[in-house]
């Protein structure tokens, strides 16, 4: 019988590490005409997604050489969703490998190079494109939770990934004597657009930042981004009250903010 629990929760700079190497390795592959990166990466991220971190050769070195010597992680995440965006690169390149044997080296550097940005991308900004389709699909087909843990409130986080408390700031230049929405987006994310136009409709008289992760990347991985949209809500001194993951989020804070306004006095 199939367990239902989470797993547990991985290091997120394990994926980061693999997207980084694998973004590299395609980008000079391409550079020099070395078809056979294709296929030997597909391995790589085959091994990784089929059997887990242990047994994909980089995902193998972050746990045994570079994890060692970094501190604790500040944030653990759900990997079901990393290993997704794997099997999808792994689908990419079995497609551009076999492009390759067929003589269509153009469709085959076209599909490793759509990996290799999609894992820079996520390598730099956090924001994996494969992870929020498996967030999307869980979503679609319902009954399944996709958890993070948080180390600055200790415990697992709901589906709507909201985080309360705490003493970060965000920077001076976004504060101008109102309640402030910071919102990071990418130009990958469709539903963003909806939920800044959410926020600004039930909350008028606050402020709403909206800033692309490719722009704000030191920021954005401060704020530990791991998804499109990721909301700050900060009071009138940039003290960050609630970091929201995912359009879910939002939306759930805007209803809990209308309804506690609803309450007599």
């Amino acid at each position: 019988m199939r367990s239902t629990e989470t797993p547990a929760p991985i290091d997120p700079r394990g994926p980061r590490t693999n997207q980084a190497v694998l973004s590299v390795a395609l980008g000079i592959g391409f550079m020099f005409g070395a078809r056979w990166v294709a296929p030997v990466f597909a391995i790589v991220l085959l091994l990784g997604a089929a059997f887990g971190p242990s047994y994909g050769p980089v995902l193998r070195f972050f746990q045994v050489v570079i994890k060692p010597r970094l501190a604790p992680p500040s944030e653990l995440e759900d990997p079901r969703p990393p290993r997704f965006a794997a099997s999808v690169g792994v689908g990419f390149l079995t497609a551009s490998s076999v492009a390759f044997a067929m003589g269509a080296g153009t469709v085959g550097w076209v599909l490793s190079l759509i990996v290799a940005a999609l894992a820079a991308l996520a390598a730099i900004s956090g924001i994996c494109v494969g992870c929020e389709m498996y967030v999307l699909l869980v979503r679609l087909r319902g009954g399944v939770r996709v958890v993070t843990v948080d180390r600055s409130t200790g415990h697992g986080a709901s589906a709507r990934d909201i985080h309360h408390g705490g003493d970060e700031m965000i920077p001076s230049e976004f504060i101008d004597g109102a309640p402030v929405w910071v919102v990071f987006t990418t130009q990958y994310c469709a539903v963003c657009p909806r939920i800044v136009d959410a926020i600004r409709a039930q909350r008028a008289e606050d402020t709403v930042r909206v800033l692309d992760v490719a722009d704000h990347v030191a920021l954005a991985a401060s704020f530990r981004v791991r998804r499109a949209p990721t909301v700050l809500r900060c009071d009138v001194d940039g003290l960050v009250l609630s970091r929201l993951s995912g359009a879910d989020a939002v939306l759930a804070e805007l209803d809990t903010l209308a309804a506690a306004e609803t309450l007599p006095a």
